[in-house]
């Protein structure tokens, strides 16, 4: 065949394949065709394909080659520059590229959507070429499939028509000059009732709503390989156990996966006509206890129970290598002794074993033996301090060493359960004072012991024989605590703020000339200003203190800093000798400071 009848065959490809549409209508000349183009593909949104009916059309291009290679799903296809150029001017095109074999009695039609978007990426990789190699889909069979991928098409030029040579913004762009108001991604479907297919099986664009902007701006970046995840209510069960509530469905190009837990995986292909289980343990020790435990239920029973729905196990599509059974079995006993020690810590956090060093490892196997095995540790130091900290991966325990007659043996507890009598030196009256054990406790504490116990905290102080240091400690411990809320996250910076407040009030009891009324003040209002602004009366507070001539310079500023006066908080700032100014600056109230002095 000469290059002519391969043209010829190629276009009549085309549209065979585009007549047989409800909702499309073909206009390719076969001679006298224009500088880039073959014609255009008419759309409509209703069957009559009546003028009133029109949408839009497509300007398409047809390249034909010859080919007995119909088994691939994708191809690529060298075009010229100029041509890319004039689709762009054009505000887009579709291309097709038709493979003709077997004499021209067999072919496969390839496509593909070159959007302004599309075509700006491809023209600036092509910089200077006369060429540039364009990427191409198989063209479906499916009539609304044809018409989905021509209507979306249709839309994304019309959205980025305008957008052919001007600016064209970055994700991160927007982001980070905090400009985004929200993403679209517009996807439209002839005869297709999931939208997930919409979104997954046709191209798709980013578009922006911008502050300050009208309408929707198209973002610089072609999103490949769309999937959708959903989360679905339902009892996960092997022989009345319940492992899970919920499993996840995830939606791609290529088929589905159906997720329990987080080891668990079910892959369907893209028609169902198979399954590959994949089973692989997770890092995270918690994690692991669930879901192995799941794992080997599921492969002794031989199934598991998706609220009604039963379903069994087929040792022919699983992906099993490296699980042993046994090993499993030994694996996760010993899991289950990790997560028993947390829970008597108190620590909700897990171990993530990408974390573990041999030390880690070794000071875990330490707490298994105090507080599962509840015998001694042997092998340790001699005259350890009584207070250590054992880090375990990204986690630290706080505990209490007790030395045995054995050197280097020692009975562990949990430093946050075990009452410990401390005492300190008053060095005024040369007498020792009663403290509570949690004095030892300072900001970074707060923020990375995993077995801190927030509830026992202030029972301590309390129950503490009361002496003239009494408040006074209390102060600078709740002083520790707000510092330590404005760096924490998450749950634990609500319990530490609860401690705070409770803190406060107690103090608020103390005596005058133990605890200035000021400060009492000062305190209350801070952990306030950190939640919520201030009510008129306590506003009126503050002024009151600023109206006192009475009130230190520290204070001072520490009200103005509240009141967010700035100016009047330097200027009283700089009254302080250097030493109290670096002083101040170690207290939380000067997380009001605005532009922090170094």
């Amino acid at each position: 065949m000469d290059n002519k009848a391969i043209e010829t065959l190629s276009v009549n490809a085309v549209k065979n394949s585009i007549v047989t549409s409800d909702f499309l209508d073909q206009f390719i000349n076969d001679n006298d065709k224009e500088p880039s183009w073959d014609g255009a593909i008419y759309i409509y949104d209703n069957k009559s394909k009546k003028k009133s009916n029109f949408v839009g059309r497509m300007p398409v291009q047809i390249k034909g080659k010859k080919s007995n290679d119909f088994s691939k799903d994708s191809i690529t296809f060298s075009m010229k520059t100029v041509d890319l150029r004039n689709y762009l001017k054009d505000s887009g095109c579709v291309l097709f590229v038709v493979y003709i074999g077997n004499n021209g009695l067999a072919s496969k039609i390839y496509y593909a959507e070159l959007t302004p978007i599309k075509l700006r990426a491809l023209l600036e990789d092509a910089k200077d070429k006369e060429n540039k190699t364009v990427e191409l889909k198989e063209f479906p069979t499916d009539n609304n499939e044809k018409a989905t991928i021509f209507l979306n098409c249709f839309q994304n030029c019309q959205k980025q028509a305008s957008f052919k040579d001007g600016k064209l913004f970055k994700l991160e762009e927007l982001e980070k000059q905090n400009l985004l108001e929200n993403i679209v991604i517009p996807v439209a479907g002839v005869g297709i009732t999931n939208p997930d297919i919409a979104l997954i099986e046709n191209e798709v664009y980013l578009y922006a709503n911008i502050k300050g902007m009208p309408g929707l701006q198209p973002i610089d970046v072609i999103p490949k390989n769309i999937q959708t995840k959903q989360t679905r209510n339902a009892v996960v069960a092997v022989d009345g156990k319940i492992f899970y509530t919920n499993y996840q469905i995830i939606k791609n190009k290529n088929g589905i996966t159906v997720c329990y837990g987080e080891s668990l995986t079910m892959r369907f292909g893209k028609k169902r006509q198979s399954c590959k289980i994949k089973y692989r343990n997770s890092d995270k020790i918690r994690v692991l206890v669930k879901d192995l435990d799941f794992m080997l239920t599921y492969l002794e029973n031989g199934y598991f129970m998706v609220d009604d729905n039963k379903i069994p196990f087929d040792y022919t599509d699983i992906d099993n290598k490296h699980f042993d059974i046994e090993n499993e079995k030994e694996l996760l006993n010993h899991a289950k002794k990790v997560v028993k020690v947390l829970d008597i810590l108190g620590c909700s956090e897990d171990i993530d074993i990408k974390d573990m060093k041999k030390q880690d490892w070794t000071h875990l196997n330490y707490l298994i033996t105090a507080f599962l095995d509840k015998k001694p540790v042997k092998g340790l130091k001699d005259e350890l301090p009584s207070i250590v900290n054992l880090k375990v991966g990204k986690l630290k325990f706080a505990v209490y060493l007790k030395a045995c007659a054995k050197k280097g043996t020692y009975d562990i507890y949990d430093f946050f359960t075990t009452e410990i009598p401390v005492v300190i030196k008053d060095e005024s009256d040369d007498i020792m004072l009663p403290v509570s054990q949690f004095n030892i406790l300072h900001t970074n504490d707060f923020i990375t012991l995993n077995n801190i116990k927030f509830e026992k905290l202030l029972p301590s102080f309390q129950k503490t024989e009361h002496h003239h240091e009494t408040f006074s400690r209390a102060n600078f411990f709740l002083l520790d605590m707000l510092n330590a809320y404005d760096i924490a996250q998450g749950e634990r910076k609500e319990k530490i703020l609860k401690t705070c407040k409770d803190f406060s009030e107690w103090i608020f009891e103390a005596p005058n000339e133990e605890i200035d009324d000021q400060v009492k003040i000062l305190n209350e209002l801070q952990i306030i200003k950190r939640t919520r602004n201030f009510n008129p009366n306590e506003i009126e507070k503050l002024y009151k203190m600023i109206e006192n001539s009475e009130t230190r310079e520290d204070c001072l500023i520490g009200a103005y800093l509240l009141l967010g006066q700035q100016q009047a908080a330097e200027m009283h700032f700089a009254r302080l000798s250097k030493s109290e100014q670096n002083n101040f600056k170690e207290y939380p109230i000067y997380h009001f400071w605005k532009d922090k002095k170094n």
